[in-house]
C-alpha cells in the first residue's frame, strides 16, 4: 500500500513536472529560445516517463496518422540525403515527430493547476504586449505607416511577428475557454483582464494571420465560456461591439483593413506587388505550385525548397526583384515542396481526424485551438520555425485537458 501510494505521488509529480514544463516552453520564446528548447525536451522526456498511462484505443486514428505522416517525411528526405540545412530543419521538426506521444498520453491533473499555469502563461503575454503597446502609443504616427507599408511593429520580444500573433491569438483563445476552471472569483477577474489587456494587444500589434486566427477559434467558445457577472445581461452586447469599435479606433488596426484591400485591388488589377504583403504571397503561391506539379511525389527535400523557388520564380519570368520573392509563406504548400503531396495529404487527413476527434469528445477548446492552427498554415509556413513548432505541439496538449471523458 505504500508503495502504491509513493508511486501515486511520483507520477503526479512527474505529470506537474510536463505540464509545467510545457507551459514555459512556450513563454520562453519571447526572450530564450534555449531555454524554450529545453523546457520542451523535458516535457517530452515526461511523457516518456509517463506512457504506461496511455489511452491508445481513444486515440488510435490519431496515434496511426502522426506515425504515417511522420515515417514518410524521413523516408522521402533519406532519399535525398541529409546535409547541414536539412539536419537543422530535422532537428527543428523532432517536436513534431514526436507528436504521436501527445495521442498516447491521457492526462489527469487538477483544474485548479491548468487554470494556474493558463493564468501566469497569460500574464506573462500581457507583460510582453502591454510593453509593446506602449511602446506603440510613444511612436504611434511613425509605426502607424511602417503598418500602411506592410512592416511589423516592434515587439519586446525575440519571436517573428507573424508567429508572435499567433502565440497571442492561442494563448488567448486558452485564456478564454481554461477561465471557467477556476471558482475563485479573484482569479477569475486576474485571468478575464489579462485576457482584455492580450486581446487589445493582439488587434493593435498583430498581424492578419493571429486576429484571423482568434475570430476563427473563438466561435467554438460560445458553448462552453462562463463570463463574469459584470459581462452578463445587456452588457454581453458588449462583446460584438468592442471588436467593432477596435476597428475604427485603433489606427493601426484600421491600416491592416487598408492594407489588406489594397493588396486585394493590386492583385485584380495586376499591378505591381513589390511592396504589397499579400500580393507577394500570392505570386509565390503560383510559383510554388509550378514548382510542386514538376516534383508532385518527392518534392525537393528539406534543403532543397528554396532553390527550387527562385528557379520558379525566373521560369515563370517574374517581375518581382530577387529581394522581394519570398517563400511560400503556406504550410500545405511548403510540406508538397519539402516531400510531396503525399506526405502534405496525410498532414491534412491528420487534421481532419484531430478535427472529428475534438468534436466527438465535446472538445470545444480542441475545435478553438486547431480552427486557429489550420488557418494560420494558409498565410504562413509557422512549422519551419521554432516558435511555431512549439506552440503548435504544447497548444495541442492543453487542449487534451479539456476533453470529455467517457
Amino acid at each position: 500500500m505504500q508503495g502504491f501510494l509513493i508511486k501515486k505521488i511520483t507520477d503526479e509529480i512527474k505529470l506537474k513536472a510536463a505540464v509545467t514544463a510545457a507551459a514555459l516552453s512556450l513563454c520562453a520564446l519571447h526572450f530564450s529560445p534555449a531555454l524554450s528548447s529545453v523546457s520542451l525536451l523535458i516535457f517530452f522526456a515526461g511523457l516518456l516517463a509517463l506512457s504506461e498511462k496511455v489511452g491508445f484505443s481513444t486515440h488510435k486514428q490519431l496515434i496511426y496518422f502522426s506515425l504515417l505522416w511522420c515515417l514518410s517525411q524521413l523516408l522521402i528526405q533519406f532519399s535525398f540525403g541529409f546535409d547541414a540545412e536539412s539536419s537543422r530543419k530535422l532537428l527543428l521538426r523532432l517536436p513534431l515527430f514526436l507528436l504521436p506521444l501527445l495521442w498516447c498520453f491521457n492526462p489527469r491533473v487538477s483544474r485548479n493547476f491548468l487554470f494556474t499555469l493558463i493564468l501566469l502563461a497569460g500574464l506573462i503575454h500581457t507583460w510582453i504586449g502591454g510593453a509593446s503597446v506602449l511602446n506603440y502609443l510613444v511612436h504611434y504616427r511613425f509605426l502607424n505607416q511602417m503598418v500602411l507599408e506592410s512592416k511589423p511593429l516592434p515587439l519586446f520580444s525575440s519571436v517573428y511577428h507573424i508567429e508572435f500573433s499567433l502565440i497571442m491569438a492561442i494563448v488567448s483563445l486558452l485564456q478564454l475557454s481554461f477561465l471557467r476552471f477556476s471558482e475563485l472569483i479573484w482569479q477569475r477577474r486576474l485571468m478575464t483582464v489579462s485576457l482584455l489587456v492580450n486581446l487589445v494587444s493582439l488587434h493593435i500589434l498583430s498581424a492578419r494571420t493571429g486576429i484571423l486566427a482568434f475570430w476563427l477559434g473563438a466561435p467554438f467558445l460560445v458553448g462552453v465560456i462562463q463570463l463574469p457577472d459584470w459581462f452578463k445581461g445587456p452588457r454581453k452586447w458588449m462583446l460584438l461591439i468592442i471588436p467593432l469599435l477596435l476597428v475604427f479606433a485603433i489606427p493601426s488596426l484600421r491600416n491592416r483593413i487598408i492594407n489588406t484591400i489594397d493588396d486585394i485591388t493590386a492583385i485584380k488589377q495586376d499591378s505591381n506587388l513589390s511592396d504589397k504583403s499579400f500580393g507577394r504571397r500570392w505570386e509565390a503561391w503560383k510559383v510554388a505550385s509550378d514548382v510542386i506539379l514538376q516534383k508532385p511525389l518527392i518534392g525537393s527535400g528539406f534543403s532543397g525548397v528554396e532553390s527550387e523557388m527562385q528557379l520558379g520564380f525566373e521560369k515563370k519570368q517574374s517581375y518581382l526583384p530577387v529581394t522581394d520573392r519570398i517563400q511560400p509563406h503556406n504550410q500545405f504548400l511548403e510540406l508538397a515542396l519539402q516531400t510531396g503531396i503525399i506526405t502534405t495529404l496525410l498532414f491534412v487527413i491528420l487534421l481532419i481526424f484531430m478535427f472529428m476527434h475534438f468534436r466527438r469528445t465535446a472538445n470545444y477548446t480542441g475545435l478553438a485551438v486547431l480552427t486557429a492552427l489550420a488557418a494560420s498554415m494558409f498565410f504562413e509556413s509557422y512549422l519551419e520555425r521554432q516558435s511555431g513548432v512549439a506552440v503548435f505541439v504544447v497548444s495541442l496538449f492543453f487542449v487534451l485537458f479539456a476533453e470529455k471523458k467517457e
